[in-house]
């Protein structure tokens, strides 16, 4: 059987399985090779289901699935693919790739929530140039009800919104196409052209033991300002929960001549 014959016999079992009956839950399809298709199934009442099927014996068999809180289609579902490889790039949140997935082993390489983005970098450059992809994630403290406070200033009228939220950085790596850290570094920037430190993972017992290393300092600095916070509140103790001189300002506009 030639491979066009055997995507049609895939195609074929497509149709059989998603009929027009069952259309409402089935989105979309990624017809790999021969032997492999991923599809999307919407869920309800939200989110969406990525299954990993392949072509054994005349029948369509589930190796995987895994979840995605959203679902992107257009530019992106192009790229997914990388033949030469074996490889799956599986979209994340916010419309760009997240973890990647290896169609042969039926696996993960790069597991889910563990960066923020995966890129090959622009034009490819690091997959063609380095024979890497560019992992991010980003670092900020735990949220919490009371992180953001907001009022209307006295004097203006406009509602001010601020928030105890405190950002670490930016950090990234180079992935090997094992799905490895290249050096087992890390490089912290707030972009991947301004990168001022780097940091050696080797110190640590996995990743997750440095991020949540960094998002413990984050919490402790959220703390510490909304303790300089509620001070500073309390001392002026006029009922007001702005920290800015509204009450001077006041004062003085109120001044006649």
């Amino acid at each position: 059987m030639t491979e066009e014959k055997e995507q049609t016999e895939i195609e074929k079992l497509m149709e059989v399985q998603y009929t027009k009956k069952e259309n409402n839950e089935f989105r979309d399809k990624y017809i790999i090779d021969k032997e492999n298709v991923i599809i999307v199934i919407k869920n309800e009442p939200t989110g969406y289901t990525m299954i990993h099927k392949r072509l054994i014996d005349g029948n369509l068999i589930e190796i995987n699935r895994w979840p995605l809180i959203s679902y992107y289609f257009g530019p992106i579902h192009d790229k997914s693919i990388i033949e030469n490889l074996n490889l799956f790039m599986v979209q994340g949140t916010k419309g760009y790739f997240d973890s990647i997935y290896n169609y042969k082993e039926g696996r993960f390489i790069v597991s889910q929530n563990t960066w923020e983005t995966i890129e090959t970098g622009y034009n490819n450059k690091f997959l063609d140039e380095y024979n890497g992809f560019l992992g991010k994630f980003g670092i900020k403290s735990d949220y919490e009800d009371n992180d953001v406070y907001s009022y209307d200033n006295p004097i203006t009228g406009k509602r001010i919104i601020k928030s105890f939220c405190t950002y670490d950085s930016n950090y990234y790596a180079i992935l090997n196409t094992d799905g490895t850290i290249r050096d087992n570094k890390l490089f912290k920037g707030d972009s991947f052209s301004e990168i001022t430190e780097i940091i050696d993972l080797n110190r640590y017992n996995s990743l997750d033991e440095f991020k949540q290393e960094r998002i413990d300092l984050c919490n402790e600095e959220k703390k510490k300002k909304k303790e300089e916070y509620k001070k500073l509140i309390e001392s002026r103790n006029d009922g007001s929960i702005s920290p800015y001189l509204d009450n001077e300002v006041q004062k003085i506009l109120k001044l006649k001549k």
